[in-house]
């Protein structure tokens, strides 16, 4: 038995964590998201008077398995969120009279219903739960959005005619705007004023959208400006640390010549000297090879005049042999 074939049979064997049991909406849970941690020893009458002050109840996420316990809220209450719970059933909503909100999404709704004692609701979000059969007459008529996306019901044959037939406030469906051509189609009656007035808004969305790509396109050039201008002042951050790098190298390099030249004048300056001396040692050797007398010695020879080479010449123009040094005598 591998590897993979080991840990399949431990997986095998693990139990399933349990399930976490859905809880019911209650009055706790609306005191723990809506009033401070202090109301727990407030009063029954000021968290009463607190409750009826809510107009957004926010429930989401809280695993909650049954709507319930709403009685106490009054009608204040415009906006309810409860969605990404584990709700079955819509139920016990008919005590928010004021409710114009409601999402409900991403919980486990098979049915819509229980709705139509809500007469002011205008925007009902049901997507990704698991209603099967579209039943409209459980829908409020003063729905001005709806979704149901992510439900089985929306492939059912005329399944947007149908709703944009029945719920005559309707503006969008499942994040699309209905338009007044679906009117026109399911049977309504189009006034030149509604069509004046899609084609307005038509014409305003189109303005916002154009607006949007413009400020876009100047977003990009802002950036492109930004990045040129860093661009330029990197290369021309670069192109000074390279002239001072030169200088640099130049400034070292002279140095070096300044260096070197130093042996070399005063080897320049001890061959001068030592060729300074060769004449004054000719003459010295001249008079040496003279007597007293002034007669010549038989080593000594006349000063003759010299080549272009730099030899020395005899009296037939030959050249002579050359001065013994000081050694040979």
């Amino acid at each position: 038995m591998n590897v993979e074939d080991d840990f399949e049979e431990y997986m095998g064997k693990q139990e399933p964590e349990p399930e976490v049991r859905p809880q019911r909406l209650s009055l706790h849970m609306i005191v723990r998201r809506h009033l401070p941690p202090e109301a727990a020893d407030w009063p029954q009458d000021l968290i009463v008077e607190s409750l009826n002050k809510i107009t957004h109840l926010r429930l989401d996420r809280e695993n909650i398995g049954d709507i319930d316990g709403l009685e106490l809220l009054g009608k204040s209450v415009t906006n309810v969120y409860l969605q990404q719970n584990k709700i079955k059933r819509i139920e016990n909503l008919d005590c928010l009279h004021s409710l114009r909100f409601l999402t409900l999404a991403g919980n486990k709704i098979r049915t819509i219903e229980n709705l139509m004692c809500l007469p002011k609701l205008a925007f009902l979000d049901l997507s990704e739960n698991l209603i099967e059969t579209l039943d409209v007459e459980e829908l409020p008529q003063s729905l001005i959005i709806l979704s149901l996306k992510e439900n089985q019901c929306t492939s059912e044959d005329g399944y947007r005619p149908r709703l944009i037939k029945e719920l005559p406030k309707l503006r969008q469906l499942d994040g699309v705007e209905v338009r007044t051509s679906e009117k026109r189609a399911v049977g309504y009656v189009i006034s030149s004023d509604e069509e004046e007035e899609e084609e307005e808004e038509e014409e305003e969305n189109n303005v916002d959208d154009a607006a949007d790509v413009e400020h876009t396109i100047e977003q990009i050039k802002g950036v492109f400006k930004t990045l040129t201008s860093d661009m330029l002042l990197r290369s021309q951050q670069r192109l000074e640390d390279t002239l001072k790098e030169h200088k640099l190298h130049n400034v070292e390099l002279e140095a070096i010549r300044c260096q070197s030249a130093i042996p070399e004048l005063a080897s320049s300056r001890a061959s001068n000297m030592s060729d300074s001396r060769i004449p004054s040692a000719l003459s010295t050797g001249s008079r040496s090879s003279t007597g007293v007398s002034g007669s010549r010695s038989p080593l000594a020879h006349p000063v003759s005049p010299t080549s272009r080479s730099g030899s020395r010449l005899g009296s037939q123009g030959s050249p002579l042999p050359p001065i013994p040094t000081q050694s040979e005598r």
